[in-house]
């Protein structure tokens, strides 16, 4: 289990998901599998193999700063997981087997703890080689260890045990593993621990790219949001080549990935690796079409309207679609922090204890710095049954609307360690619902931050969220297109990002606009790099958490209590699954597309009013 969980949330911006293998095993007798599902039922009781699902896990009392860094044993987790293999390919019985798998579950979340642990503070400081040296040695055994294991899972399958392998991982759990197996084998070990060293080089190169300006070569990560704006043309210009050119070694390694595993393309594998167990390829390309021909054209007639007034309105800062100064918030970046202590414990006594126990005991830190990584996510740290959120806040627009998207994942880890689960989710499109409602549910405290401005920040940010959802699923498509031809240069990816904005309406040729370094800048993109094909889970929930935009216009409490209930979700639920537990709507709906593009263009056209009309908190009990 904690191998599993680590693959979905160990550092989000990481993360990975899935297909189905066809179950191969010998037939026994029925009085045979009987005897085997009575002893197994006696053995699991006795190894507790599961742990203590279903009882509440409490959240250490310790504060980050007190928390204790050790290398974890990788040659030790690999060598339980060959034992585990070698005794479900020879052993009669599976006591032992189950023993040796619930050292697995003690042994790989000693690991993975570690790794989390080890990762944030790599990123709090890229150039502190203690942690850099670390994730060198964690990353390579991450590698091994998932290779690793996915091999001792197909021993299993193909074992006499094959037929109780439910009852030992659980449905949903094996289910999840015969997709990883099937991107994943030995013969690609090597290529994974290159993919990975590639992976930490973009990083680093990026946290070390500079900038000239009149002070001399500065580092670009180390200015302020209107630096970064000011030499933004210059450092895309100077780095397009050279991350480029890592990007398609990147490509180049997971085609050969593929191509090792017996598939056409690398989509595939993602697609399986990124445990998409309830929609195909197929589904998602009807519904990028159906972005195109709903949510695109809002997008594009405001931006076009801009343009055409941009002549009278040519100053930098404006936001493309309103015409008016991008809203900063209020105060220093730590009162930002304290202000969003005062909304969640405004919002629900739920999101309250949740937000307040993360800031107290530093398991948030969002602090801005020129050392930090140029990432922001959310992670569960499992040995300490806390999240931590990791930002680096700059003052900019994107703060506040940033912190909210991240709260809501750690929210939803919250709610699953009370219910006795440290998966937030089944797979990642489930996880970013979770998310990406939390920042719906939070514009109606704005005034909080931006005071008379609130409505302006609440337009800006559904505005950000449009452009957000055509975004991913723009990438999604880029990338699939780059994996059919991976032969590609530079200047060709350049041309095929630029193509691809314009189709979705991001884009508009205009005398205002800056084409060209537009296109060069697609290598800003992390994900392209750490987590290929997860943007296309950033549309669908994006989609499913306007959802909660259309309910809370009308009806802010029950838009609370859906979400409340929707983070209490079984967490082995898929993501239709969740949807039709909660009641929400299914992005591949075209009639649903269409009145959420609808609602996108009424409230965009109106003066960003949305207010929180319950007066009493809702709780829990309430939305169960």
């Amino acid at each position: 289990e904690p191998y599993r969980r680590q693959r979905q949330m160990c550092i989000r911006d990481r993360e990975k998901g899935v297909s189905r293998l066809n179950l191969f095993s010998k037939r026994p007798h029925k009085n045979v599998l009987r005897f085997w599902a009575m002893i197994l039922t006696g053995a699991i009781l006795m190894t507790s193999l599961s742990g203590c699902m279903g009882e509440k896990l409490v959240p250490t009392e310790l504060s980050f700063s007190q928390v204790e860094y050790e290398r974890p044993d990788g040659q030790g987790v690999l060598d339980l997981i060959d034992k585990a293999k070698e005794q479900a390919e020879n052993d009669i019985f599976p006591f032992g087997m189950i023993w040796t798998l619930r050292k697995i579950g003690d042994a790989t979340q000693e690991f993975y703890s570690m790794m989390t642990i080890a990762q944030i503070r790599n990123y709090l400081d890229v150039n502190d080689t203690f942690y850099s040296e670390e994730m060198e040695y964690l990353d390579t055994f991450d590698a091994r260890i998932q290779n690793s294991y996915n091999q001792m899972f197909s021993s299993i399958e193909n074992s006499r045990f094959s037929s109780i392998q439910n009852m030992i991982f659980g449905e949903s759990g094996a289910e999840d593993l015969q997709m990883s197996s099937q991107a994943s084998s030995e013969e690609i070990l090597s290529l994974q621990e290159q993919e990975k060293k590639l992976v930490a080089e973009y990083y680093y190169e990026y946290a070390q790219a500079t900038v000239s300006t009149p002070e001399g070569e500065v580092l670009f990560s180390s200015l302020d949001s209107e630096g970064q704006s000011a030499y933004y043309n210059q450092f895309i210009q100077k780095y397009n080549q050279q991350f480029g050119e890592l990007y398609l070694e990147l490509v180049s390694l997971r085609e050969q990935m593929a191509q090792a595993l017996g598939y056409d393309s690398y989509t595939q594998v993602a697609d399986l690796d990124m445990l998409r167990n309830s929609y195909t390829r197929e589904d998602i390309k009807t519904f990028r079409e159906d972005i195109k021909q709903t949510i695109a054209p809002v997008y594009r007639s405001y931006l076009e309207d801009f343009y055409r007034r941009a002549e009278n309105r040519d100053q930098p800062g404006y936001v493309y679609l309103l015409g008016e100064q991008s809203p900063v918030p209020q105060g220093s970046w730590q009162e930002t922090l304290d202000q969003f202590e005062q909304l969640y414990q405004q919002m629900s006594e739920q999101t309250g204890e949740c937000y307040s126990y993360l800031l107290s005991h530093e398991f948030i830190d969002a602090e801005p710095s020129q050392t930090k990584a140029n990432v922001t996510f959310s992670t569960l740290i499992y040995s300490l049954n806390t999240p931590f959120l990791f930002a680096n806040m700059n003052g900019s627009a994107e703060d506040v609307f940033s912190i909210s998207h991240e709260f809501g994942h750690c929210f939803a880890m919250w709610q699953q360690l009370k219910l006795g689960s440290q998966q937030e989710g089944r797979s990642m499109d489930v996880s970013e619902i979770h998310s990406q409602a939390m920042q719906m549910l939070t514009l109606p405290y704005y005034e909080i931050f931006y005071g008379e401005d609130a409505g302006t920040a609440r337009k800006y940010d559904v505005y950000t969220m449009v452009a957000g959802i055509l975004t991913a699923a723009m990438n999604d498509e880029f990338q699939e297109k780059i994996y059919e031809n991976p032969q590609m240069t530079v200047q060709e990816l350049n041309e095929l990002y630029k193509e691809l904005a314009m189709e979705y309406g991001l884009v508009v040729e205009s005398p205002y606009f800056d084409m060209e370094s537009f296109s060069m800048g697609w290598f800003t993109t992390n994900q392209y790099f750490d987590t290929p094909f997860y943007a296309i889970d950033y549309a669908l929930s994006g989609c499913v958490a306007m959802e909660f935009l259309q309910m809370g216009l009308e009806d802010y409490t029950q838009a609370l209590e859906t979400y409340l209930s929707l983070v209490q979700q079984n967490s082995d639920y898929d993501f239709m699954t969740v949807l039709e537990e909660t009641g929400l709507s299914s992005p591949f709906e075209t009639e649903q597309m269409e009145a959420l593009a609808q609602t996108m263009e009424d409230f965009l056209q109106g003066d960003g009013s949305f207010s929180a009309d319950n007066t009493e908190q809702v709780s829990l009990q309430d939305a169960a």
